[in-house]
């Protein structure tokens, strides 16, 4: 069966790291496990070296975790936190 609505979806994760920063490390560690738990995640890591001008990285604090372009951690995380929005999340867009 295909499901033309696959794309639509997906929740798009965005992690902006800096190069050295272990806390950005381990808090992508933490997003690539939940990807398990959350099969329509669609996650994308971003080097905030990398990043185009204007790119939402608030005064360059890492890590910055975006969800469908929204804001949810800037500087800190909670995995479960971060899992009680995606299961909310994911009841309203089904």
């Amino acid at each position: 069966m295909n499901n033309d609505n696959a794309e639509v979806n997906q929740i798009q994760v965005e992690i902006i790291v800096r190069e050295g920063c272990n806390f950005s490390y381990q808090t992508l560690k933490s997003l690539l496990l939940s990807r398990v738990q959350y099969p329509s995640m669609k996650l994308s890591v971003v080097d905030i070296a990398d990043c185009a001008e204007g790119r939402q990285s608030i005064g360059g604090i890492t890590p910055s975790i975006w969800v469908n372009n929204k804001l949810w951690f800037l500087g800190s995380f909670s995995s479960e936190s971060f899992h009680a929005r995606m299961s909310a999340l994911m009841s309203t867009t089904q």
